[in-house]
């Protein structure tokens, strides 16, 4: 019991340091969409529920669509020159809440026999939740090692540029390159492939690596369908969101609440998150059953040409 205790700490720790790398950049690129149509008074009424909304629209769709939420906001802050300020604890807490919600909703059939001891006798659930356990170690220990070598990449749009490209060349290679026979499901799978995906997931926290693509891409390769792909995917994610959301939740009790924010406005950009989430869910699932992955490739490698030009040519 004390090792389980220790590990289940250790796994917490990890688990804050990998969501709280998402959440900022999610937040902060939320915040640069609202500068830039003009709310540059978020404490003012209107102004705020416009921000907050835009935080929630971007956060849920850039959570789940495999573009890279993380690169999109380093590149925006070379060319528009934005400062990185800190995201709001509480705006953090309550966006990413709403993303989680999505989550959970989507996958209930799957999570709520877990909550009733007959679920647990489940052979096929039990191995469920055994891969996403496993497929969690490899995450958090390279999250915890590699941390500064990470964030010192939001300072290099070079690479960032570079590392979009890779995600473009995941998303294509898992369409041209996967098994024919892509029929297993997550049940039959091994562990060692919840190993794989984990430790892929673990590097997608490089700024320009979409978490969500390069995991479902690897899950592709690995031989396994499609659906369940981004059902491993999005499981994997479910702990550690759940986890970190609760040490937020921690540090906000003991900071308090501010007194300045609009809970209304918070409580919309809230719901618009949750929804556009579940927006992206469905939009995702749909296309990797209909083999359409490359869309969001072709996207990427427009983005990452472009703008490695304006960035080596055009002295941006």
């Amino acid at each position: 019991m004390v090792f389980i205790s220790i590990l289940a700490g250790f796994y917490f720790k990890c688990c804050e340091h990998f969501t709280d790398t998402l959440w900022r950049d999610s937040q902060i690129f939320g915040r640069r969409c609202a500068a830039v149509a003009g709310a540059h008074k978020p404490n003012a009424g209107g102004s705020q529920l416009f921000t907050l909304i835009a935080q929630g629209f971007v956060q849920g769709i850039t959570e789940f669509l495999p573009v890279s939420s993380s690169g999109h906001l380093t590149l925006m802050q070379h060319f528009f020159n934005f400062d990185d300020p800190d995201a709001n604890l509480l705006t953090t807490v309550a966006l990413h809440f709403g993303t989680l919600l999505a989550v959970i909703y989507y996958f209930r059939a799957d999570l709520l026999p877990y909550l009733t001891p007959s679920g647990w006798r489940d052979a096929a659930r039990r191995k469920i939740a055994t891969l996403v356990v496993i497929g969690s170690i490899p995450t958090a220990i390279i999250g915890l090692t590699f941390k500064k070598q990470f964030e010192a990449m939001f300072g290099n749009p070079t690479a960032v540029c570079i590392a979009l490209f890779v995600t473009g060349i995941l998303l294509l290679t898992c369409e041209k390159l996967k098994k024919s026979d892509n029929q297993q499901s997550i049940e039959s799978a091994p562990l060692w492939k919840a190993l794989t995906v984990g430790f892929v997931q673990g590097l997608a926290i490089t700024p320009g690596i979409s978490r969500s693509g390069s995991t479902i891409a690897a899950s592709l390769l690995l031989g396994i369908k499609g659906e369940d792909a981004a059902k491993l995917s999005f499981l994997l994610m479910i702990p550690a969101v759940s986890g970190a959301t609760l040490l937020e939740v921690k540090k906000l009790a003991e900071a308090g609440l501010p007194a300045s924010i609009n809970y209304g406005a918070l409580t919309a950009g809230t719901l618009v998150a949750t929804a556009t989430g579940f927006l992206a869910l469905n939009l995702l699932v749909y296309m990797i059953k209909k083999q359409k992955l490359s869309y969001f490739a072709y996207y990427l490698f427009t983005v990452s040409v472009i703008s490695m030009v304006l960035i080596q040519f055009a002295g941006k």
